[in-house]
């Protein structure tokens, strides 16, 4: 059987760029409408560039128009939806990128420049061409998000496996994971019941709740084209729940095969100076830097972010590492963090950043725009909105600023090395934590061990020990004690093979299986009894090893 756990999948198509680093931090990257990830962190607006906004607050059938100035004379647009990988179930992985890639059938005989994306926060569709056919493409694919083509499902999907990739780095996936279980962003590690899993009332429900015209924002260069209908699915703006975050006491680390490091930090919101977004790319300067400039070790180093609860947000600083380097990236990324925790950047690292920031800014055009689609995101998912950026704090950031926010964050950092590269962040006071949450003792209740022979050949058998009870389904293995209740099942996934996988919201996963102990029998009808069908299914037979 295929491991169920990452690397996780794709969800983006015709070469999308990876990944969004939310609005209320860096502002949205996409397009020719878009701003860099340093140009939203910081610098003056001048007034030439405030003058060419042309219009923030225009609707257009229940749906935002953000309108930059540039004149030209063919129409650039962006249409976004607030809506990502996250708000996926385990149940229903991949229903987004489904859905994207249904409705970018409807258009594909334009003649125009088109491009979709779904990652994990957002839906984004791209265009650009004449105005005309540029307005044909909005109103089309707005009718086949009303109405999706799930005729063509079973073909689509095995397109989707065929297209492979990450919603996001694979280091990024599995923090998430560990931070939010099998809910909301910790989707992103796992795979589910695959895309020939899906059904057509799973689409259609996703799109009628998601892809109405309050969760949608539409930016335009160019000329308005005419005659736009936007006729999205009708009905209200959309509930949000943020699931429930891990937090540990003190900073831990997690080990994986995965030849990278990396740290996941809870920032606070934004400021007018965006101190957050400064001090996470100075660690990132500070990362590459050492991998990459100096050591050789790594090439890509990257960053991502997801939004939390009163606008703090999760990002996660990684830099790969070429096979051999994994413990040097990991000790450079360990050095980074806490040095610049404790002592903050140098000089030149502090005035280059704030050089970048302004620089990106001036460089860019329609700053304030950019700015009001970012707010216009925020509102959406309930984000406070990004103040003007005041150049005069900005250029008085201190490296204590940076130092400050830093050394904040470490006592809730969640680390990542590889497997065999953790001991220089237990060193410096991380703890070593299981992937999913533990429990300290056996519950009572009915235990069921692994046959005699297997005990006696399979040292992990030793062991193992399942415990049902009757508020939980107990399994203690190797790595500690792992607890699903029973009202806590994210999903239940049967393998060709005669394994059953139970998967908790918490982010443990229990085997169950007859040929591993005795009395998987008594489990399994206790899972059906309690366990909803809806939340069944089967591995996927496109991904399956067998």
């Amino acid at each position: 059987m295929r491991s169920v756990l990452g690397p996780p999948r794709t969800t983006r198509s015709q070469g999308a760029g990876r990944g969004n680093l939310g609005w209320a931090n860096l502002g949205w990257a996409t397009a020719r409408t878009a701003p860099t990830a340093e140009a939203e962190a910081g610098g003056a607006v001048p007034a030439y560039l405030t003058a060419r906004v042309r219009s923030v607050d225009e609707y257009i059938n229940g749906v935002q128009v953000v309108r930059h100035g540039e004149q030209q004379r063919h129409t650039d647009v962006t249409l976004t939806f607030a809506v990502g990988s996250r708000d996926e179930t385990l149940r229903t992985i991949g229903v987004a990128h489904a859905l994207e890639h249904l409705v970018m059938y409807t258009v594909r005989d334009l003649p125009i420049e088109m491009n979709a994306e779904v990652d994990l926060l957002t839906t984004t569709f791209v265009a650009s061409g004449s105005t005309a056919r540029v307005g044909e493409f909005l109103n089309r694919l707005c009718r086949a998000l009303a109405a999706p083509p799930v005729d063509r499902l079973d073909l689509e999907a095995r397109v989707l496996t065929a297209e492979e990739g990450n919603v996001a780095h694979p280091v990024v996936a599995l923090l998430l994971n560990v931070r939010y279980g099998a809910r909301g962003p910790g989707l992103a590690w796992l795979e589910g019941p695959g895309y020939d899993g899906l059904t057509p009332e799973h689409v259609i429900s996703f799109a009628n709740e998601w892809f109405v015209p309050a969760n949608a924002v539409l930016q335009v260069t160019g000329p308005l084209p005419e005659g736009l209908e936007l006729a999205l699915p009708s009905g209200p703006a959309p509930a949000r729940v943020l699931p429930v975050a891990r937090s540990f006491d003190g900073p831990v680390v997690v080990g994986h095969g995965i030849p990278a490091s990396g740290v996941l930090l809870t920032l606070p919101p934004d400021d007018d100076v965006r101190l957050s977004t400064l001090s996470i790319m100075t660690l990132r300067q500070r990362i590459e830097e050492k991998c990459r400039f100096v050591g050789g070790h790594s090439y890509e180093i990257g960053v991502d972010l997801v939004a939390g609860p009163g606008g703090a947000s999760d990002w996660i600083v990684y830099a790969e590492a070429r096979e051999g380097s994994e413990d040097a990236v990991s000790r450079a990324v360990v050095a980074a963090l806490t040095d610049l925790a404790e002592n903050g950047p140098t000089a030149a690292e502090l005035a280059h950043q704030i050089a970048r920031a302004e620089e990106n800014l001036v460089a860019t055009d329609d700053p304030e725009v950019r700015r009001a689609f970012s707010n216009a995101m925020s509102r959406i998912i309930g984000e406070p909105e990004l103040p003007s950026v005041s150049a005069t704090r900005l250029a008085a950031v201190q490296s204590s600023d940076i130092a400050a926010v830093l050394k904040t964050a470490l006592p809730g950092a969640i680390g990542y090395g590889d497997e065999h590269a953790l001991e220089v962040w237990q060193a410096a006071g991380f703890t070593l934590a299981a992937a999913c949450p533990v429990i300290a003792e056996l519950p009572e209740g009915r235990t069921f061990k692994p046959p005699l022979t297997a005990r006696a050949f399979v040292k992990e058998a030793r062991s193992m020990l399942w415990v049902r009870t009757d508020d939980a389904l107990v399994l203690r293995d190797a790595d500690g004690i792992h607890q699903i209740r029973w009202d806590e099942v994210a999903g239940v996934m049967r393998s060709p093979d005669g394994m059953t996988l139970v998967f908790g919201t918490n982010g443990c996963t229990i085997p169950v299986d007859p040929d591993m102990f005795r009395g998987a029998t008594v489990v399994l009808e206790e899972l059906t009894r309690r366990v909803p069908s809806e939340l069944w299914f089967d591995e996927s037979k496109l991904t399956s090893d067998d």
